[in-house]
């Protein structure tokens, strides 16, 4: 029986983090691009991954890695498994990479296909680390958001354990890997100068391709502009420092790239609607409201 929990942003209501169990491939059958850093676990059947330009197959106990607007399909027969999606703001893997280095590894490997087969003797322990996540789900108890990240990071570090252990079992045919290694290339690029470029031109710049022809396969492959991808990588980390610190717009402007508050506070606004400042205001007054007991609320 198919069954889907979530957890989500007490601010803003936005989904953090989803489990889902599956029973058939009706959910991946059209292109997926999902805003969210995705693992898929296939228990039952077999079938074909697109993913990257290339074709794969998969079978049972293929454990599968997609970063956020990453394209793919799923098509197979019989297919059961589950799908743990997680937003950048729920837990970003860039952001602890020296706890959990799985960028580059399971995320955004560029030399190897985006999934393994899990070898029969280790299918246990990862299964039993779901369950427990699917437990905590259904119970939302206490401190319900470290338990699930701490169970994720559970998840990634067996995962990584076990694909070093092991080679990966996949057997693509019709390759096309330029375009998928240059967006590899990019998201890299991305995450190591998005607080000191800001536009496209210069990412096309540091690739050494066209800054249209860049345009061109970014928009093919995310429906997205690159504009757009660059502005959401900022705007992730300006909420992160608004809600985790205490720096001043001036300085989280500053970290970010803008030279002036009034600049980073026109930019945020267009982006998400609302001010820093009212972002940041409405971030501890929900925080102080879950900190006082129902009952001296009303």
């Amino acid at each position: 029986m198919e069954s889907e929990m979530t957890f989500r942003n007490p601010v803003n209501g936005e989904l953090g983090f989803r489990i889902m169990y599956f029973e058939d491939d009706k959910h991946f059958k059209e292109v997926q691009r999902l805003p969210f850093f995705s693992i898929i676990l296939i228990s039952e059947g077999d079938g074909t991954l697109k993913a990257d330009f290339t074709d794969y197959r998969i079978s049972k106990r293929a454990l599968l890695f997609f970063s956020p607007y990453q394209p793919f399909m799923i098509n197979g027969a019989a297919l059961k498994g589950v799908m743990i999606n997680f937003h950048p703001d729920f837990f970003c893997i860039f952001r602890h990479q020296n706890e959990v280095a799985s960028d580059g590894i399971l995320f955004n490997n560029s030399n190897n296909p985006p999934f393994f087969i899990i070898p029969e003797n280790e299918s246990a322990s990862i299964c039993g680390i779901i369950e427990h996540i699917a437990a905590e789900m259904s119970i939302a108890g206490l401190a319900q958001h470290d338990l699930l990240i701490a169970y994720l990071k559970i998840l990634l570090i067996r995962a990584i354990r076990i694909k070093f252990l092991k080679e990966t079992v996949a057997i693509p045919f019709d390759p096309s890997p330029t375009e998928a290694v240059l967006l590899r290339q990019l998201t890299r690029m991305i995450e190591l100068h998005y607080k000191t470029k800001h536009s496209g031109g210069e990412y096309a710049e540091l690739l050494n391709i066209p800054a249209k022809r860049l345009g061109r396969i970014v928009k093919n492959h995310f429906q997205k502009t690159l504009t757009e991808i660059i502005a959401e990588r900022i705007i992730m980390e300006a909420k992160r420092q608004l809600n985790f610190t205490s720096g001043t717009l001036r300085e989280i402007g500053y970290d970010l790239g803008f030279s002036d508050e009034y600049h980073f506070s026109r930019y945020f606004k267009n982006k998400m609607k609302i001010s820093p400042q009212s972002f940041r205001n409405l971030l501890r007054n929900t925080h102080d409201r879950l900190l006082v007991p129902a009952q001296l609320q009303d």
